[in-house]
């Protein structure tokens, strides 16, 4: 499938995804606002990074649009990590007004890698956390040192912008990104109470496996 004809579907796929959760009567129910709020908030950031790696896609930005990828992935994990597994005072943490003190006490919330690790955890108490906890520790175990390096201006980063990125290495690359689309979709449509709108969302990506890499194995 060409580049071009890859963007086109992930933006149907992102229309699908909106034209569901209807933003204009979006809800967020039950009693923890905070936490639910942090998590919308998360998840919705994460959206946005899939389409601003979509745009540096076309524009062959391909070497800036992987660590966008990264960001998309951390929003996403930390999407599923407020609402699953932070304890009220990290989720407090979380959600205080930006200032320096803040911003130095939220040194010590947990990255990537330590909320996954929570995720796992939770999953146990908690069933609805043992699915973003998979996928989101196999993206991890798959993709961090090659994130990483792009983050860092490593090998992978120096390689590629000299020599150049296979086709199918940029469809990889939006596919993946997509698959994390399905994981913050979803995120939003649990945090909506509505189990209509979750049966739905839950199946998404029907239609769109070609441009979709599924985040577990088969």
């Amino acid at each position: 499938m060409p580049i071009e004809q890859i963007l086109r579907r992930s933006e149907e796929l992102d229309d699908t995804i909106v034209r569901l959760l209807d933003p204009d009567t979006y809800p967020v129910y039950g009693p923890d606002r905070l936490r639910m709020g942090l998590s919308v908030t998360a998840a919705s950031l994460s959206l946005e990074h899939a389409r601003a790696l979509r745009l540096l896609v076309a524009g062959g930005f391909i070497s800036s649009a992987v660590p966008t990828m990264r960001m998309q992935f951390e929003a996403t994990t930390r999407s599923s990590w407020l609402l699953f597994a932070a304890t009220d005072a990290q989720v407090t943490l979380a959600g205080a007004p930006l200032t320096t003190e803040s911003e130095e006490a939220a040194r010590d919330l947990p990255m990537a890698t330590g909320m996954i690790k929570e995720l796992q955890k939770a999953s146990a108490a908690m069933p609805a956390a043992a699915a973003p906890a998979a996928m989101l520790g196999q993206f991890n175990k798959m993709q961090r040192n090659a994130l990483n390096s792009f983050i860092h201006g490593g090998i992978h980063a120096l390689r590629r912008h000299e020599e150049g990125y296979p086709v199918q290495l940029v469809r990889q690359l939006v596919e993946c990104s997509n698959g994390l689309v399905t994981i913050g979709a979803m995120m939003l449509a649990i945090l909506s109470g509505d189990a209509v709108l979750m049966r739905r969302m839950n199946r998404v990506h029907v239609g769109f496996e070609d441009c979709i890499t599924p985040m577990l194995p088969a």
